[in-house]
């Protein structure tokens, strides 16, 4: 059974992307289907998670995930879309992920981090994303996504899966860069709620 939920989530999530339409708003400095770009740290509000993952794919990103139930099943979805995975959350592996992070940002790879999670609280920014894009010397590109018509899950975070044939418009920001995590976390807070 663990075998199969992670393929099956995949195939049915596959499949129900091949419908959705996407409208990508990106500037002109920031593209996010070349793999070989300059390195940059993706942020995005948990909940957004399968849409992004989706729309990631094969684009050589790599994702922090917890070792939690729900991040194992994540992981191992993101990982059939072509993902990179790097274990670790603020109060389990933090300091590995961390340096994992920062090795693969070094590398020229470009990272997928919800400031939110795993667990929250909902749509608010912890310092992870900014800590990484700090000591990486990676500018934080923010990322909001807009579903015409989408299911909501009754988690903590209110997950979404866009319903089929969904319009979704994907917004990216210019590359934001600040002297101190806690700077950078503000504005990385600031444009995910503008």
């Amino acid at each position: 059974m663990k075998k199969i939920m992670p393929f099956l989530i995949w195939l049915i999530a596959s499949v129900l992307g091949k419908t959705w339409r996407f409208r990508v708003v990106s500037p002109t400095s920031v593209d996010i289907f070349d793999p070989k770009a300059s390195p940059k740290i993706y942020c995005f509000w948990h909940e957004n998670l399968l849409v992004i993952s989706y729309l990631f794919r094969n684009t050589g990103k790599t994702a922090i995930v917890s070792r939690s139930r729900d991040g194992l099943l994540a992981a191992d979805v993101a990982m059939r879309w072509g993902h990179e995975i790097i274990f670790g959350s603020g109060k389990r592996g933090g300091t590995t992920a961390l340096r994992e992070s920062v090795r693969a940002i070094r590398e020229g790879r470009s990272m997928g981090v919800t400031p939110d999670g795993p667990k929250g609280p909902r749509r608010t920014a912890k310092p992870g994303a900014a800590q990484i894009a700090i000591m990486g010397k990676a500018p934080a590109v923010t990322i909001k996504v807009d579903a015409k018509s989408a299911w909501r899950l009754k988690s903590w975070d209110r997950f979404m899966i866009p319903l089929p044939f969904a319009k979704i418009t994907i917004t990216l920001s210019d590359p934001i860069e600040a002297e101190s995590p806690d700077a950078l976390t503000n504005m990385i807070q600031d444009n995910l709620e503008s």
